[in-house]
C-alpha cells in the first residue's frame, strides 16, 4: 500500500501522549515532560521514557534512543516498520492532534530535576563540540564549566544547567554532540522559569533573550570578537527561553528590576518571528524598551559562523596585499 505525503504529515502531527492514552497507558506530567506510569517496573519496561512538552518528541533514557514524533516512537519501541507506523497512526482516519495549550500553571509545578549522569574525566567531547563545531569562545566555555552551568554526560552530550534562587539546579537541557544525528531536549523535571542564563556584571540595564543556550553563547562570543576584548561578554545579561515561551523571561524580570531594555534575538523562522510579534507589545506595555534584532540567518550561531567566515576572508585578503 502506497503511503501518501498527507498520511506522513498527519502521522507526524499525532499527539503521542493522547495516542498512548488511547491504548491504555497512563502518564504523570512532571515539569516539562510526561512520564509513563508503571505500577511495577521491570527490566525492559518503558518507565525511563520521557515525552516532551510538545507531546511529540521523546527520549528513552535507559538506552539513549529518541525521536521527534509518534512515528519514530512506534518504530523504535514497538518494532513497527515505517509503513506500519503510518498506518497505525492514521489508518482509522482519525489522527490524535495535540490539544491547544491549557491556561494553567502546570509548568510551575516543583518536581525534582533528573540530571543525566556526568561522564568520567574531562569534558573534552563537549568542549570540542562547542568550540570547534559551534565556534564558542573557549574562555566562555571554561567559565560556564567552572560555574557548573555546562557539563558532559556519559553519552557525550552537552548538558546546559539553570539554577533557582537557592542556587540549586532547577533546569537542564541536553544537546547531542554527534553532528550527523541531531538531538536536543529538556531533562525530566526541568522548570523553564530557570532556563540557562548568563548574568552580566555591567549596569546597562539591557537583557538579551534567545531561544537556546548555544545562541546565547554565540552572542557572547561575538561581543568579544567585535570589541577585541576577552571579557566584553560579561557586560550584559542573557537568558535562553528553552523554546519560545516567555515563562523564563517573566520570571527573570520579576527578580531583576534593574532591567530596562529587552533585546529579543530569537530565531529567524516562523516560530521565532511570531513570538517576537507577540512579546514586543506585551513588554512595551509593561514599560520596557523592546528591541527586535531580526537575524539575517536562521539563528545566532549561524550569524556567528558567518561573521567568522567573513573575518577570515578579510584577513586572508589583507595578508595577500602585504
Amino acid at each position: 500500500m502506497r503511503i501518501t505525503d498527507e498520511q506522513k504529515q498527519a502521522a507526524h502531527e499525532v499527539d503521542l501522549v493522547s495516542y498512548l492514552e488511547s491504548k491504555g497507558y497512563e502518564f504523570n506530567h512532571r515539569g516539562t515532560s510526561y512520564k509513563l506510569r508503571i505500577a511495577k517496573p521491570f527490566p525492559g519496561d518503558m518507565s525511563s521514557i520521557s515525552i516532551f512538552d510538545d507531546r511529540k518528541g521523546w527520549k528513552r533514557w535507559s538506552n539513549g534512543e529518541h525521536g521527534g514524533d509518534a512515528i519514530s516512537f512506534l518504530q523504535k519501541n514497538m518494532g513497527m516498520s515505517f509503513q506500519e507506523a503510518i498506518l497505525e497512526l492514521t489508518g482509522s482516519g482519525t489522527a490524535y492532534v495535540a490539544p491547544p495549550p491549557k491556561a494553567d500553571n502546570h509548568i510551575h509545578e516543583t518536581k525534582d530535576l533528573v540530571l543525566p549522569k556526568k561522564c568520567e574525566g574531562k569534558y573534552s567531547r563537549a568542549f570540542a563540540y562547542l568550540n570547534k563545531t559551534r565556534f564558542i569562545d573557549p574562555q566562555i566555555i571554561s567559565k560556564m564549566i567552572a560555574d557548573k552551568k555546562i557539563f558532559q554526560d556519559y553519552h557525550n552530550n552537552v548538558v546546559f544547567v539553570g539554577y533557582n534562587e537557592d542556587k540549586k539546579a532547577a533546569f537542564a537541557c541536553v544537546r547531542g554532540t554527534n553532528t550527523k544525528v541531531q538531538y536536543r531536549g529538556d531533562c525530566d523535571g526541568s522548570d523553564k522559569r530557570y532556563a540557562f542564563s548568563m548574568e552580566g556584571k555591567g549596569s546597562s540595564g539591557k537583557l538579551y533573550v534567545f531561544e537556546a543556550p548555544i545562541d546565547l553563547l554565540s552572542h557572547a562570543t561575538m561581543a568579544n570578537m567585535i570589541t577585541g576584548k576577552e571579557d566584553a561578554w560579561i557586560a550584559h545579561s542573557r537568558i535562553s527561553l528553552a523554546g519560545t515561551s516567555d515563562v523564563a523571561l517573566e520570571h527573570y524580570l520579576s527578580s531583576h528590576p534593574e532591567v530596562k531594555e529587552i533585546h529579543f534575538v530569537l530565531d529567524n523562522d516562523k516560530a521565532g518571528r511570531e513570538a517576537v510579534a507577540k512579546y514586543k507589545p506585551k513588554y512595551e506595555e509593561k514599560g520596557y524598551k523592546v528591541v527586535d534584532h531580526m537575524l539575517k540567518n536562521k539563528d545566532m550561531n549561524d550569524e556567528l559562523k558567518e561573521y567568522i567566515n567573513a573575518a577570515t576572508v578579510i584577513k586572508h585578503n589583507n595578508e595577500g596585499i602585504k
